[in-house]
């Protein structure tokens, strides 16, 4: 049965919004360099392989965090060294050790991941409507009836990330050699931002994609489930764990830190699906 099932687990980065270009003026959001924007990193596990990725990742969480059974890997935190992980600031010997086996585990986990980036400026440039004031105000419709005109503190931008990613995960499935069906795990972020994802999946699943009939895409992709952060799933830490390091090596004019401890030049390239990293 595992053998032809696949999960595409996400994990997200900034907010799932716009309102944060609410207080610019318009001669602001044209004017800024450094775009403002929204990025979802969606990784492709076979049901097969899950236990073996889950006994690597415990393994490492063994050795460093004998303690604690519920560790997280949490890629943001281990590179700033805070919270569970304010330990590895002092010690930097047991910092070097632990950075490197997670780059060793995701350099011998067999996965692929397809991440998409919402630059939420050139969004606005494009689509958006201004008040006299200046202030934007809506976004206009964009392409087909999956997105309509919307005031600008409405509007979903998981639907936008999230019809690239199921078209990507549809294509990844159908070219399997056996039919294969796929199942969609997001983590839970807060009750709008739960509600907006489950919108924006049932709105894609009811309408298709491009030249997917809906019926086709919902034969293949399944279902789409949100969970607690508390149950620790192996495939949303390892979204978690690349999602970072691929928004800095792929969004242009952005501050690069130097001090990634995931290289995705030379690790998180050769497990990318290649499509439209950015939108619009």
């Amino acid at each position: 049965m595992t053998e032809n099932l696949y999960f595409i687990f996400l994990d997200e980065i900034y907010s799932p919004n716009l309102n944060e270009l609410l207080r610019f003026s318009k001669e602001e959001i044209f004017s800024r360099k450094n775009h403002l924007h929204f990025g979802i990193a969606g990784v492709i596990l076979p049901a097969s392989g899950l236990r073996d990725i889950e006994r690597k990742s415990r393994r490492i969480k063994r050795k460093f965090y004998p303690k604690n059974n519920n560790q997280i890997f949490h890629y943001v935190d281990i590179l700033n060294k805070r919270n569970e992980y304010a330990d590895l600031f002092k010690n930097k010997k047991k910092n070097l050790a632990f950075t490197n086996s997670l780059y060793d585990f995701i350099k011998g986990s067999e996965f692929k991941f397809f991440p998409i980036f919402v630059d939420k400026h050139k969004l606005v440039i494009k689509y958006g409507i201004f008040e006299k004031n200046n202030n934007l105000m809506k976004i206009k419709k964009i392409g087909s009836n999956l997105f309509p005109n919307s005031t600008a503190n409405d509007y979903n931008l998981y639907l936008l990330c999230l019809k690239k990613i199921i078209e990507a995960f549809y294509k990844f499935i159908s070219n399997k050699k056996i039919q294969a069906r796929g199942i969609i795990v997001a983590e839970a972020r807060g009750e709008r931002e739960d509600s907006e994802i489950r919108d924006a999946y049932y709105k894609i699943t009811c309408n298709g994609i491009s030249n997917i009939k809906a019926t086709e895409l919902r034969s293949i992709i399944l279902d789409l489930f949100i969970v607690p952060k508390k149950q620790n799933y192996i495939g949303t830490q390892l979204a978690d764990l690349v999602l970072y390091p691929t928004y800095d090596g792929l969004i242009e004019n952005h501050n690069i830190r130097d001090d990634h401890f995931i290289d995705f030049s030379r690790i998180l390239q050769k497990k990318l699906i290649k499509d439209t990293n950015c939108i619009p």
